[in-house]
Formats: structure tokens, C-alpha cells, sequence
């Protein structure tokens, strides 16, 4: 669906894309775009999903990356790492000098690795840290982001969020348009009181990720069976999910709900093949296929429906699979 269906492009979210230099070279860079945006055309957020290992050493680079880093208009990502028992921690050690902030700083490791969740269909809001004499929960970085963007209308995410479950990501937003690259300062005019994300967002002339570092697949994704390329960088979906989040576009999902209507959907359609098998008898064959197609048809257009009219998502699996065993 996601693969075909029409996008909006967004006017309020803004990609800057890095690219893979060197990275000294990354971080001079980030931190003069910073310092020069925000002097100028000063945009809302900036969301910088790049992390920075501690390894790369020179001082006045990191000195001004850490300075620009600071703004209070920028949120930053960190990496949480897990350990030998299968615990988790925030890593807040990448830059000397930058002080940890709970509220300028946010978690995106929930997109996972390609090899471990094959296309990224969810984000979680929320995770918590277990610790052995309490929990305590970190932020997701396009949360923070939503969160602070909103507070400048003074708006709040909306009430019907549940920020400690998983959401499902609605793909609804092109940001092709909205993608510039970190020294074209032509554009940066179009990015003040904007969100900005930064991160690698390089494309080839066929319309791919150029670079493999970051990239994921979604439903985006045209080939649907087969052997095929991720489609999509990290910081598209960290785009998305904040358009989301603070336009209240993610789709919903009520599990229940879907269970009660796949049961009822399975029981009507063993009732009209049961009837089909009594009064037809001979061309039973025939009407069960036609039957099976329109009912498949059907289900596959009521789904879809759901989807575009009400962002609500409803998993009719169960009911197509009983269509075609029954």
C-alpha cells in the first residue's frame, strides 16, 4: 500500500543530508551548519541522528561541535548498549565535554538492523532501562523532537498516544523536495522555524540509497517479493515518525478488534462455502474459486480502505488463509 499509494510532501520537515566523508570532516561541517543556521534562519528543532565516536581526537573540532551541540534548540541521539546479560544502558560517552540532558537527548536504536528486523513497520516512543533497584524510561529521539516543536504553540502530543507501546509507522510523507545537502546555503533561508534533521540522506541517480551505512526497509519498499535493496535511510523514518507524532498520523492498531473480526469473517465465509457445497454440488468447484477471488478482492480492498480513510490498520490474514483452506 505504502509502495503505491499518493504523498504528501511535508512543510515542516526538513533533511539535511551529510553524506560519508571523513569524520572530522562530518563533524566541522554539522557544527557550522548549526552555528550558521542558527545565527540566520533559526529553525525550531534540529535533530542531529549522527553519533560520534570518541575515537576521532581533535580538539578545536570537537570543542565547537560540543558547543553547537548544545544549542538548546538541537536534540542530539545516543547509542544504548547491551551487555553480556542482555541488559541495556544508555552509552552517553561519544563526545568529551558534552553534558548529558535527558530532554536534548533521545535513543534510535529502536529502527533495528536490517539483518534482524527485515522492514520497519514500528517504533516504540518509550524504553525502559531495567535496573537492579529501579526502571526508569529513556526517549525516543523523533518524540523529543515532536515534543519540542509542538511547545513552541504551546501544543502537547496528543492525549490518545500511548507512549509506553509499540505504534505503527504511517508512510504517508515525501521528503524529497525537503532534502538538502549540509553546505548548500542557498536553501537554508527555507529552513527557519523548521524541524531539521540531520543524517545521511544520499541518493543515486536511479533513486537508491547510495550508501548502504543507515538504510532500512519499510513498506516503501516496490519489490515485494525476491531479493532487493534496503529503500530507505534511518533519518527518513525518524522524519516520518515525528510528522506522525505531531500531526497525529500514526496508524492505529487494536488487536482485539482485528481477532474479533477475522473469527467473524472465517465463520461467514465456512457458512457460504458450507451452503455453496449443499445446493451446487456439481459446479461447486467453479463457485468456491469465483467466491474465494471476489472474497479475497474484497478483503484486500476493505484493508486498504481502512488504511486510507481512518489510518487505522486491520490484519485480515487469518480470515484470507481460512478463505482459501476452508
Amino acid at each position: 500500500y505504502f509502495s503505491i499509494n499518493d504523498k504528501n510532501d511535508s512543510s515542516e520537515i526538513f533533511i539535511v543530508d551529510v553524506g560519508q566523508k571523513d569524520p572530522l570532516q562530518t563533524r566541522k561541517e554539522i557544527a557550522n551548519f548549526i552555528k550558521k543556521v542558527n545565527d540566520s534562519h533559526r529553525p525550531k528543532v534540529i535533530g542531529v541522528d549522527v553519533y560520534f565516536d570518541a575515537k576521532y581526537k581533535d580538539t578545536t573540532i570537537n570543542n565547537l561541535l560540543t558547543e553547537q551541540l548544545s544549542s538548546d534548540n538541537v536534540i542530539r541521539v545516543f547509542q544504548v548498549q547491551k551487555t553480556e546479560k542482555g541488559d541495556y544502558y544508555p552509552d552517553h560517552s561519544y563526545l568529551p565535554g558534552l553534558e548529558t540532558n535527558n530532554s536534548l537527548e533521545g535513543y534510535s536504536f529502536g529502527l533495528g538492523k536490517p539483518t534482524e528486523y527485515p522492514c520497519v513497520r514500528y517504533f516504540k516512543p518509550t524504553f525502559q532501562i531495567k535496573k537492579q533497584k529501579s526502571n526508569h524510561s529513556i526517549n525516543h529521539i523523533s518524540k523529543l523532537i515532536a515534543e519540542k516543536y509542538l511547545a513552541y504553540d504551546n501544543e502537547k502530543l496528543s492525549s490518545e498516544i500511548n507512549l509506553e507501546k509499540k505504534m505503527m509507522i504511517n508512510y504517508n510523507i515525501n521528503f524529497e523536495k525537503n532534502r538538502i545537502d549540509i553546505n548548500d546555503s542557498t536553501r537554508y533561508h527555507e529552513l527557519e522555524n523548521k524541524i531539521i534533521l540531520i543524517g545521511i540522506n544520499t541518493y543515486n541517480s536511479k533513486g537508491y540509497p547510495l550508501y548502504t551505512d543507515d538504510t532500512h526497509f519499510t513498506p516503501l519498499n516496490k519489490n515485494y517479493l525476491g531479493r532487493s535493496i534496503p529503500d530507505s535511510y534511518g533519518i527518513e523514518i525518524l522524519a516520518t515518525i515525528v510528522s506522525n507524532l505531531i500531526h497525529n498520523e500514526y496508524l492505529y492498531f487494536n488487536p482485539i478488534l482485528v481477532k474479533i473480526l477475522n473469527w467473524i469473517i472465517s465463520i461467514l465465509t465456512y457458512i457460504i462455502l458450507l451452503y455453496l457445497f449443499i445446493s451446487l454440488n456439481e459446479s461447486f468447484i467453479f463457485f468456491k474459486v469465483l467466491s474465494q477471488t471476489i472474497g479475497l478482492l474484497f478483503l484486500v480492498i476493505i484493508s486498504l480502505s481502512v488504511i486510507n480513510f481512518t489510518n487505522h490498520y486491520i490484519d485480515l490474514s487469518m480470515a484470507i488463509s481460512v478463505m482459501f483452506i476452508a
